[in-house]
């Protein structure tokens, strides 16, 4: 099935797009960090800004998105979304060239907005252009590849960007990846439009307010949706807090937290592809896979809070010859890997669940929810942080009980054959 002509230039037409969104937001949280005359202080807000505007077009724009994407062919909006982003990176190779900060911001927002547009695209096509019976396991690739895609290009993001000539070479980079994305989507087999009379809406809040309840009008789709977005804001706070976790925590060298970074990611990927394996009764080993995540995070909190501190910066490779510092890499990367295993059928049961017609704004207004999820889950974790009501590792205590909470939510599917 990888290799087919129905999946292979999909899975490279996406890959290539989430490795360049992250190759693009690295490069630019360092090159605005390390290479630029703003303060410590202004560059902290405008990095945060810069992963902000990544995200932020997905609240106005993917309901109209999924009403795009069932409305006509989706090979024909796949080349449109990668042409789009083909034009963009190179008006962003221009921009790194003269470091032009402002630009760079107006650029990634764009680029969130051609995401925002292509997400309802990918994980509709899965239903409509392959059977039935490989539903599961394409989600477990189109998954792994995914955060495959994602921690590749952050380091290429991370490492490019260094040195006199970086912003030349990462430019070059991104228009290259850009064109192999581009040429992928002209190779995607053709399919007719799931539904051609389709009326587009001209005002993306009444839009987006039709798509939820769509999304939220069925059982089933909910309890997908509420524990994507579970999953979701899970991720975000691991991923958020590893860097203050490796430096005041741990107080290790920044190298650890590029490691944290493949760990956690690397995790998914696996736990993605295990899922894969399992076959149709997945849906219940998710209960089970959720309360054995909760389990390893809160080890992580535990294992955290007894470890004795010590004045010296440890590198990674001296934080490895520590037993306990073990313990809290198996949990990191166990825990992801629960995650990607749960997530999976979440996915290919929520598409299989909408109407064919629908399968693009549901899986829209499932990506509203989940950008709710993750701005209200950063932003409550940042006020209970900054007010003191719970530490850094704290933290993985309280997604230990989200994760506890969400597996037992989630076990009124445990019967449910994908």
């Amino acid at each position: 099935m990888f290799f087919s002509r129905r999946f292979l230039p999909f899975m490279t037409t996406l890959f290539f797009g989430a490795f360049n969104d992250n190759m693009f937001r690295n490069a630019l949280v360092i090159l605005i960090t390390y290479q630029s005359q703003y303060g410590a202080k202004t560059a902290g807000m405008l990095s945060f800004l810069a992963m902000a505007l990544l995200m932020l077009p997905y609240f106005p724009f993917s309901a109209t998105a999924g009403e795009l994407a069932d409305r006509f062919p989706r090979r024909r909006l796949f080349i449109i979304t990668k042409i789009v982003e083909l034009l963009l990176m190179c008006g962003t190779a221009a921009a790194l060239f003269y470091k032009n900060i402002p630009l760079l911001l107006a650029l990634i927002f764009l680029m969130g907005t051609q995401s925002a547009f292509f997400s309802p695209l990918k994980y509709s096509y899965i239903p409509q252009m392959l059977p039935r019976n490989v539903l599961l396991r394409a989600n477990a690739y189109v998954n792994a590849g995914t955060y495959l895609a994602i921690i590749l290009g952050a380091v290429a993001g991370n490492y490019l960007i260094i040195g006199a000539d970086g912003t030349v070479f990462t430019g070059i980079a991104l228009i290259v990846t850009a064109l192999i994305g581009a040429a992928a989507s002209f190779a995607i087999p053709a399919a007719a439009a799931v539904n051609p009379r389709l009326k587009i809406s001209r005002n993306c809040a009444g839009a987006t307010m039709a798509t939820l309840r769509l999304l939220l009008s069925d059982r089933t789709m909910r309890c997908c949706a509420i524990g994507l977005s579970s999953f979701w804001m899970v991720g975000a706070l691991y991923v958020s807090q590893l860097a203050p976790f490796c430096r005041d925590v741990l107080n290790a060298a920044p190298d650890l937290v590029v490691f944290f970074y493949l760990l956690f990611s690397c995790g998914v990927a696996v736990g993605s592809l295990l899922c894969g394996r399992v076959g149709n009764r997945v849906m219940g080993w998710l209960t089970p896979a959720l309360l054995l995540m909760a389990v390893f995070t809160l080890d992580l909190y535990f294992a955290s809070r007894s470890r004795a501190t010590t004045p010296e910066v440890r590198t990674t490779l001296e934080l490895l010859k520590e037993p306990g510092f073990i313990r809290m890499t198996i949990d990191l990367f166990m825990s992801a890997v629960c995650g990607g295993f749960y997530s999976v059928p979440l996915n290919a049961l929520l598409q299989r669940a909408a109407f064919p017609e629908a399968v693009a704004r549901v899986v829209a207004g499932n990506n509203v929810l989940n950008s709710l999820a993750i701005a209200v889950g950063t932003l409550l974790t940042g006020l209970l942080l900054g007010y003191s009501l719970i530490t850094l590792p704290g933290v993985f205590a309280m997604v230990g009980g989200i994760n506890m909470l969400t597996g037992l939510y989630l076990y009124r599917l445990r019967r449910i054959k994908i």
